[in-house]
């Protein structure tokens, strides 16, 4: 481990990640620096149902155990792990699923995140950012998994905390960037009102969305008709940079065709932090604003 006073803000490298960084003791979440050596998928399998396929995806996913787990569920919904050069989402390590998580239908959001990702590639080339390629969205041993590519780069929450305020700003302004030209793709014309791109009957059943947030994006009272295509999850740890550009983009499985007013109705009012929720913590101004300051990239 480095010394804090060594370390670049894009660091990747497990081995030189400070004693000091807030994410020290989960080395691979938000990180990856490829290497030689890494689990790469075998192109004859990728978004392949044959059985042959099948096989080789249950053996992939035997090797997600809790040593290359960098997120573990405990509502009972998929763990995530990170294995060379994928990142996999599945409940497999659970024999039984249980908590409030335990009843999400994963095949919503993957088939979404599948066709998102799609879409995404063909329309940020110009502005350089990648987006994942999705290997495998389908059931093994009746659970639903999902692999996907990992991006290189560092997710900007866990840099954030080595960053200077203009580099602050100047992602920000980024991001703003990419949601401008996110905007700039339609619906299909026969499309006229807010929509996943995978239909989904009860999003709060399938994807453990809020009553609030199924409310912003569906409720009749929603008159805005200008639909484009939007994200709809662009957190700072779904952001991965590096050195000082948003390199990519993850976790496309809330996109859809939403207005740009009602996506960033959903980022202040669900994705983001809220100043009233700290209030009787006294925390200095500074910190606050801090905390604050990705809630508005939609200004």
């Amino acid at each position: 481990m480095a010394s804090s006073t060594e370390i670049n803000p894009y660091e990747a490298d497990p081995e030189k990640i400070p004693t000091t960084d807030r994410y020290v003791a989960e080395p691979l979440y938000g990180r990856c620096l490829p290497r030689t050596n890494d689990f790469k998928p075998d192109l004859r399998h990728v978004n392949s149902r044959s059985p042959k396929s099948l096989q080789y995806w249950a053996f992939v996913l035997e090797q997600c155990n809790a040593s290359n787990r960098i997120y573990e569920n405990i509502d009972g919904g998929r763990d995530v792990f990170a294995l060379g050069g994928v990142i996999i989402k599945s409940s497999h390590l659970r024999e039984r699923l249980e908590g409030r998580r335990a009843c999400r239908n994963y095949s919503f959001a993957d088939k979404n995140e599948l066709q998102a990702t799609a879409i995404a590639k063909r329309s940020l080339t110009s502005v350089k950012l990648r987006v994942p390629e999705i290997y495998f969205a389908d059931k093994i041993n009746d659970r639903d998994v999902l692999v996907q590519e990992r991006i290189p780069g560092v997710g900007l929450n866990i840099t954030w905390q080595y960053l200077s305020q203009d580099q602050k700003v100047a992602f920000k302004e980024q991001a703003r960037g990419i949601l401008n030209q996110l905007r700039k793709i339609k619906p299909p014309n026969a499309l006229n009102h807010a929509a996943y791109l995978e239909p989904d009957p009860d999003p709060v059943y399938h994807r453990g969305i809020q009553d609030v947030e199924a409310d912003i994006l569906f409720s009749s009272e929603n008159a805005d008709s200008h639909l484009c295509f939007m994200h709809n999850d662009f957190s700072m740890s779904n952001t991965i940079v590096d050195q000082d550009k948003i390199a990519g983009l993850v976790d496309w499985e809330m996109a859809g065709y939403f207005s740009y007013k009602t996506a960033a109705e959903v980022h202040v009012k669900i994705r983001s932090p809220k100043r009233e929720n700290y209030a009787a913590l006294n925390l200095p101004e500074d910190f606050l604003e801090d905390l604050m300051f990705w809630s508005n990239i939609y200004a």
